[in-house]
């Protein structure tokens, strides 16, 4: 250890622990601005799981990975759509494995998850210009729990969560799906939310 050099030490047989330095956040409301509330994939990689991944194993991957969605993608890791952690839990899970006669076990992300055909998309300049509150109305016109976020190349480069803004300014959130077929305006007049 000779390339080394010692530091030097000093007595600590009379030291007072230290307070925990918090960083203040500031408050968020719906005024905000938006990009406040993106899950900016360039700054943290979202939680990615393929299509045939069972929901149980999906949601164990949420909860370690302390987030509110997972990314459902194929073979060739192209996005297929989203999962939340709600989707995964919500009654609609055991009405599927009833209607699928299998069990809740083997109901996959394919199953469960919000194509993405059946989502929206905001681009990141738009979102630079906006508030929270705006992306909230979006996603409540659009019908969607997520509003993707995309770059100058069209590339989806985040999202934004309703679930995510409810928590975060304690406000209730009453986003009803818009159907894309007969039998999704059946399943939700049999089964709303």
């Amino acid at each position: 250890m000779t390339n080394f050099k010692e530091l030097r030490t000093q007595n600590i047989s009379e030291g007072v622990l230290s307070h925990t330095y918090r960083e203040t956040q500031p408050l968020i409301d719906l005024t905000s601005p938006a990009l406040t509330m993106v899950n900016n994939f360039t700054q943290k990689d979202p939680l990615r799981a393929h299509y045939e991944t069972t929901i149980v194993d999906a949601l164990k991957q949420i909860t370690s990975q302390h987030t509110g969605f997972i990314l459902v993608i194929d073979d060739q890791e192209k996005l297929l759509g989203i999962a939340s952690s709600a989707d995964l839990q919500s009654s609609k899970v055991m009405i599927l494995a009833q209607r699928l006669n299998i069990s809740r076990a083997e109901i996959s992300l394919r199953h469960v998850m919000t194509p993405l055909s059946h989502l929206t998309g905001v681009s990141m300049q738009s979102l630079s210009y906006a508030c929270v509150g705006d992306a909230l109305q979006t996603m409540e016109q659009a019908g969607v729990m997520f509003l993707l976020v995309t770059s100058v190349h069209n590339e989806i480069c985040g999202l934004i969560s309703a679930r995510e803004i409810a928590k975060t300014l304690q406000i209730p959130v009453h986003i009803s799906p818009i159907a894309h077929s007969f039998s999704e305006v059946m399943e939700h007049i049999e089964h709303p939310h």
